[in-house]
């Protein structure tokens, strides 16, 4: 009996081996307490030239987690402890600069010990691709602040010569005064109303400037509310041009979310300015465009922008965040696109309904700051 169950372990571990050295990945079983290797598929020795059964794992290539990032510590683990997980996380080698996906278990070994089995998959084209990608969307997210920015030129010019003609008029109101001998005090009303002036102008420079500048995504804690009024901000000359009522609803109270304002700000200036045009041809009284946010489940906000527009059928809607697609005749089809992976990267969801009052409704969520952090 006994030289059987020897014969049949055997046979198990041979079919255990050959299906660990077909895998692409570098797979290893180490020794719990003191990582000697018990057994290195082929992939793994490739890694290192030679044959690695015997070494001690903290002197090989492959990057292993710290004793910190352990779930439980292997050293301690006997039989009836395992099988159990002991890692999965990505890694990377700081010596060659790769990166790997790692996933440890401990369980039993053939022979009845208890190792770690470690699964190591080279990641580092795919992180690479990734951060080609995360670079060539802040281009094209840049590059659509630069469009967004050059539509609405000629009104921000408006919106700054306001303060800009303020100014003046008050110098020239006070050099008129100064000539016919008032005193400096007299002055001192319309100086301080020019200085105001001049800090609204200057206020509308540096958010132009904010909006449009090259720079890394920076997430905070960040007020929803200061985020729809520096939005909306840029948009109010447009929606008295074109009789369109914005209305705000922001509930009392909400928690601050975890953004980059800016690339918020960007969503729901592409949102908006969408809503007004859906409703070129709507009639007077629907001409309402409604930028509401809530509290939602107590982890997330919701943003809504709400107009009474054409609406978009079921089949648009379905295409409506591809690339490239777009309703407009003189759209990229970049922007919804854009909104979305912005969202996206914030952990939310945008999402867009029919309005049942005619129209359309884009919701997008926020994490709120508090439970972003855990």
């Amino acid at each position: 009996m006994t030289g059987e169950a020897t014969e049949t372990d055997g046979g198990a571990r041979e079919r255990l081996e050959a299906v660990l050295n077909g895998l692409d990945a570098a797979v290893y079983a180490a020794d719990a307490r003191d990582g000697e290797i018990l057994f290195a598929n082929r992939a793994f020795q490739a890694l290192h030239g030679a044959d690695t059964v015997g070494w001690v794992l903290r002197d090989l290539v492959v990057p292993l987690p710290e004793r910190g990032d352990y779930r439980v510590d292997p050293r301690g683990l006997g039989v009836a402890d395992v099988p159990c997980e002991l890692f999965d996380g990505e890694l990377p080698q700081p010596r060659t600069g790769r990166w790997y996906h790692v996933r440890e278990q401990a369980m039993r070994w053939v022979d009845g010990r208890v190792v770690r089995l470690g699964i190591a998959t080279d990641i580092t084209d795919r992180k690479e691709t990734a951060e080609i990608a995360r670079r060539q969307e802040e281009r094209i997210s840049r590059t659509a602040r630069l469009i967004t920015m050059g539509e609405m030129a000629s009104m921000l010019a408006h919106e700054i010569n306001q303060p800009l003609s303020a100014i003046a008029n008050y110098c020239n109101g006070c050099a008129a005064r100064m000539q016919a001998g008032a005193e400096a005090r007299d002055l001192l009303p319309a100086m301080r109303k020019a200085a105001a002036q001049a800090e609204r102008a200057g206020r509308i420079i540096r958010r132009i400037r904010e909006f449009v500048k090259k720079r890394e995504p920076r997430r905070g804690a960040v007020s929803v509310a200061a985020i729809l009024d520096d939005a909306l901000a840029f948009v109010d000359i447009d929606a008295s041009r074109r009789g369109i009522r914005l209305v705000v609803d922001v509930a009392p109270g909400l928690p601050a979310v975890r953004a980059d304002r800016i690339m918020i700000e960007q969503v729901v200036l592409n949102l908006v300015r969408n809503g007004f045009d859906a409703m070129r041809d709507a009639a007077g009284d629907e001409r309402v465009l409604t930028v509401r946010a809530r509290a939602r489940g107590g982890h997330l906000v919701e943003i809504a922008v709400i107009d009474r527009g054409h609406g978009i059928d079921e089949e648009d809607r379905e295409r409506l965040f591809q690339p490239f697609f777009t309703t407009r005749e003189d759209g990229m089809g970049m922007g919804l696109s854009i909104c979305r992976s912005i969202i996206e990267f914030h952990d939310g969801r945008l999402a867009v309904e029919p309005n049942p009052e005619g129209g359309t409704i884009f919701t997008f969520t926020l994490p709120v700051e508090e439970v972003a952090r855990e």
